[in-house]
């Protein structure tokens, strides 16, 4: 997602409005999670299939 798109959205309807360094900070952090969350998924549906042949 471009940076001006997450900005409006962190920024809309907050008291305190997010820096341009905590926002790049918090999309970092989101592809991490998003980067870990989409391995473990492939890696429980390898295991599932290898289960079900067993």
């Amino acid at each position: 997602m471009e940076f001006e798109k997450v900005k409006q959205i962190l920024n809309t309807e907050a008291d305190k409005k997010y820096t341009d360094q905590e926002i790049t900070e918090i999309m970092q952090m989101l592809a991490v999670f998003a980067d870990v969350w989409v391995n473990n998924l492939l890696k429980s549906t390898k295991n599932e299939k290898r289960n079900s042949l067993c």
